[in-house]
Parts: C-alpha cells; structure tokens; sequence
C-alpha cells in the first residue's frame, strides 16, 4: 500500500503583482481620501469639503464610462475585423 503525503501549501510559486492590481490597496486608498483627508488635510493647509470629494468621485466615474465605451467600440470593431466566419 502506498502512502501519498501532501505537501504543505506555499506562495513561492504564485506570481506577484503589481500594486497597482491590487483592489485591496485601492479599497485603502479611496478610504484614506475620503474619510482620514478632510480631517488631517487641515493640519496641513489642505481643506476638502465633502463636496469636493463628491465632486471628483463624480468626475472619475464619467472618465470610467467613458474608457469603458470607448474599449467596448474598439473591441467591437476588431473583432468584427479579426472574424473570419459570418454569425449564424
């Protein structure tokens, strides 16, 4: 009878990533500005109202809409370049 043992689980082979990919630092990133900023930001010379934060949030979400439909047109028009065969 033969016995298998399993070897411990490690991260030495699962690949890094760029902080960048990271959702948990971005989650840590947005908490920094929008709750910690507008109380500290003061100590420094730096006052954000809440509604400059608003302001921003807003400002980056139409950017996002925009790239995303942006993307969604161009992967529309190459893949309709790249198909080789007609839909069915």
């Amino acid at each position: 009878m033969t016995s298998k043992t399993q070897e411990p689980s490690t991260t030495e082979n699962v690949p890094s990533k760029w902080w960048v990919e990271s959702i948990t630092l971005w989650g840590a990133f947005i908490t920094t500005l929008s709750t910690v900023l507008p109380i500290v930001g003061p100590l420094f010379g730096l006052h954000l109202t809440s509604v400059m934060i608003e302001q921003v949030g807003a400002h980056v979400v139409t950017i996002l809409q925009a790239l995303g439909g942006i993307s969604g047109i161009l992967l529309t028009v190459f893949g309709r370049f790249r198909a080789t065969h007609a839909l069915r």
